[in-house]
């Protein structure tokens, strides 16, 4: 089945400005990175995710559509770890990243304190806070940004950077579960989300704010990013990881 001209669009607009090919996606690609910097990585990470549940729950409390509110319910309840499937049992997805944080040798609770004790980057402040104010926009709007914008990007990066976390940086496959999982998860869930939005962004000037939140999000995602190689692989830093 050919896709829509507003389908083509969206993809697109994501593939511009696509988090799988970023100077901290390529360094972790080519083995640049070690365990100390993934566990960097996770500690940002963990804070922008763990959020992920409680913006879809707001946008659930302003969707007046009941097929749309049952999407997001489901995709609430796979993150909290209330279902499951034959492939991934029931399980909190970001208990699956504090595991991995562990194995990268960051301790749970430095992890979970990274924002009370300020340690987070002002671009991981800066999506948390774009990601709350898209939550709170009209549903369509709202799942444009979270769903569409950020959340299908995740299977091509994750795709792209858990083989060198078993080949490069010596992990193995119970250790990067997260993102087997969220290679699985996130295309359905994206998926779902095109559907959305091709279904319920009917009038023209609808359609152009999506793509606009669309860029935005990809744009937001990038700058994240922006962030952790700003701070953990600028010359010094480098320098101090070897």
């Amino acid at each position: 089945m050919a896709k829509s001209e507003f389908r083509l669009q969206i993809e697109e607009a994501i593939q511009q400005r696509h988090s799988k090919i970023h100077p901290w996606s390529d360094a972790w690609v080519s083995g640049r990175l070690n365990r100390r910097l993934l566990g960097e990585w996770t500690k940002q990470h963990y804070h922008y995710v763990s959020l992920f549940p409680q913006w879809l729950a707001t946008v659930y409390g302003n969707c007046p559509d009941d097929e749309v509110r049952h999407f997001i319910v489901e995709n609430i309840m796979e993150e909290e770890g209330f279902v499951g499937d034959a492939n991934f049992p029931a399980v909190k997805h970001t208990d699956l990243l504090l595991d991995f944080g562990e194995h990268c040798g960051m301790s749970r609770q430095s992890i979970l304190d990274a924002q009370k004790n300020g340690e987070l980057l002002p671009e991981t402040l800066g999506l948390q806070s774009w990601c709350f104010r898209q939550s709170h926009r009209s549903y369509i709007e709202a799942l444009a940004g979270l769903l569409v914008g950020l959340e299908s990007q995740v299977p091509q990066i994750y795709s792209r950077t858990t083989p060198p976390l078993l080949e490069k940086y010596g992990f193995t496959e119970e250790e990067v579960v997260f993102f087997r999982l969220h290679i699985v998860a996130d295309t359905e869930h994206g998926e779902r989300g095109f559907a959305i939005l091709e279904k319920h962004a009917s009038t023209p000037e609808l359609r152009e704010s999506c793509l606009r939140l669309v860029r935005e999000a990809t744009m937001m995602r990038r700058l994240y990013l922006d962030g952790l190689t700003h701070k953990f692989l600028s010359a010094p830093q480098a320098e101090a990881a070897e």
